[in-house]
């Protein structure tokens, strides 16, 4: 190379030097994907595209992280039945980044669930909450593109009321805010960027994105697929429920800091199913049509659900315990309306989804009184017993009479030998009462598997209805 040469060079890389720190550092960006309450949803359906159908769309797009904001795992036949395990296998593959915990994560019970974040080749996130699962973390940090990112998992202070109790009792949760101010400090002088992966409330959402105006991105739960809704310089994404959208987000940084956020939500409904995935998920649905198609019996019409009034679905599973473990009583949880039982073929399949819990039957005793102050609470699905109830009254104050099935009185003082379950026994929903039950035996006989020997002993289910609970409005 000449000397003239040499020195145009020398010139054009001041020139070139100048104009950087005139103009400031090229632009960097961040691109991310995000899902949140897949609820199981692996397979395509009605409500769902389908996990192979996201796996198109990140392998195309190849994000810096990709991440899910909770509530993977129940919800559907073939991650039931596995508990949650076809579930890790599909994020594994996809390749999640994190993923933050979710009240439905510990619906399999927390030795499962264990065994799922043991699993899983990316860390579950849950900044606010302590179990024995030592794989759960507070946080995690990423470098994309040159740029430090900490992601904080938190979890809803409402876990401990709408979890099993018999799981969550194992779970300390903290107030989100408190839990915060301790861990950000420890972040801050690490990373770049320190972004929110929450399975919270709105309320919640709120609290957090104002108490820490520095927080500038929260990747949420949302039934609903949203654009962003944004507090303060806080930017809030969900990409709803069942997987029908992934949200994308490009994150603009100059010379490190933050600039500008842009998201948008990709629908996966006409995508083309990734084969990879597709593959993957065919020997847990073999196993799975191999296991559910076996015929109980016969629904010979359709048989409601209801936690309002008298059900044919209620009366079935409530004379069905009784039946199985041989007591005057019957008391469960009324099941919400959401499946019932229509007229036809009653599988396996079938109770797989009308009653995806793994509850346990409990036998006790109780007494007439305390018996009658479980009814006066809400409507529950009863046998041996008939109720009146009057649904303006307060809850604790509406049971108006309460006979055996021969017509006679409870008798407050007198002991009942009743059977309820395990999620009740620990005061799920509220019902402190049965734990002051004598004699108390956990069965470990599945509710399922009781109403499925019923179904298949009875032959045909007719949907009829025999005014074992009356509710005057």
């Amino acid at each position: 190379m000449s000397v003239m040469t040499k020195a145009v060079v020398r010139v054009l890389l001041a020139v070139l030097f100048a104009g950087v720190r005139l103009y400031g550092a090229p632009e960097t960006h961040v691109i991310i994907m995000h899902t949140n309450d897949i609820y199981g949803r692996l397979l395509p359906g009605p409500d769902s595209p389908g996990s192979a159908r996201l796996a198109t769309v990140v392998r195309e797009v190849k994000p810096d992280l990709m991440l899910d904001a909770g509530n993977m795992f129940s919800g559907t036949l073939i991650s039931d039945a596995f508990q949650g395990e076809p579930v890790v296998e599909v994020m594994n593959t996809i390749g999640y980044d994190a993923a933050a915990i979710g009240s439905n994560e510990f619906n399999f019970g927390i030795d499962a669930l264990r065994s799922l974040t043991e699993r899983a080749n990316f860390p579950f996130l849950s900044a606010n909450t302590t179990s024995p699962i030592e794989d759960i973390h507070e946080a995690a940090i990423f470098n994309a593109q040159g740029i430090r990112i900490g992601v904080i998992g938190l979890t809803t202070e409402e876990i401990t009321r709408s979890g099993h109790p018999r799981d969550i009792k194992y779970v300390d949760v903290v107030d989100v805010v408190r839990s915060l101010e301790s861990r950000l400090p420890r972040l801050r002088d690490r990373v770049d960027l320190i972004i929110l992966l929450a399975y919270l409330t709105r309320g919640e959402e709120e609290r957090v994105a104002r108490a820490f105006p520095e927080i500038r991105l929260i990747i949420s739960a949302r039934d609903e697929a949203e654009l962003p809704a944004r507090i303060g310089q806080t930017t809030i994404v969900g990409a709803g429920k069942f997987g029908k959208y992934v949200g994308r987000l490009e994150l603009s940084f100059n010379d490190g800091a933050l600039k500008s956020i842009e998201s948008r939500l990709i629908p996966l409904e006409n995508v083309k199913p990734e084969p990879a995935i597709v593959r993957l998920l065919e020997p847990y649905e073999t196993t799975l049509n191999e296991k559910l198609k076996t015929v109980l019996g016969e629904a010979a019409g359709d048989l409601s659900r209801s936690t309002a009034e008298e059900s044919h679905v209620g009366n079935l599973v409530a004379d069905a315990v009784r039946a199985r473990t041989g007591t005057q009583i019957s008391l469960i949880n009324a099941a919400n309306a959401r499946t019932g039982i229509p007229k036809g073929p009653i599988t396996s399949r079938t109770l797989f989804e009308v009653f995806p819990s793994e509850n346990t039957l409990v036998t006790m005793k109780l007494s007439g009184a305390q018996i009658k102050r479980i009814l006066g609470r809400t409507v529950m699905s009863v046998s041996g017993v008939r109720v009146k109830l009057q649904e303006s009254k307060p809850e604790g104050k509406r049971l108006l009479s309460a006979r055996l099935d021969d017509g006679s009185q409870l008798r407050d003082k007198e002991l009942y030998t009743v059977t309820t379950n395990d999620f009740l026994l620990m005061g799920g929903d509220g019902f402190i009462e049965f734990a002051d039950g004598i004699s108390v035996e956990d069965t470990g006989i599945s509710m399922r598997d009781a109403v499925a020997d019923h179904i298949a002993r009875l032959g045909t289910i007719a949907p009829r209805l025999d005014g074992r609970i009356q509710v005057s409005r």
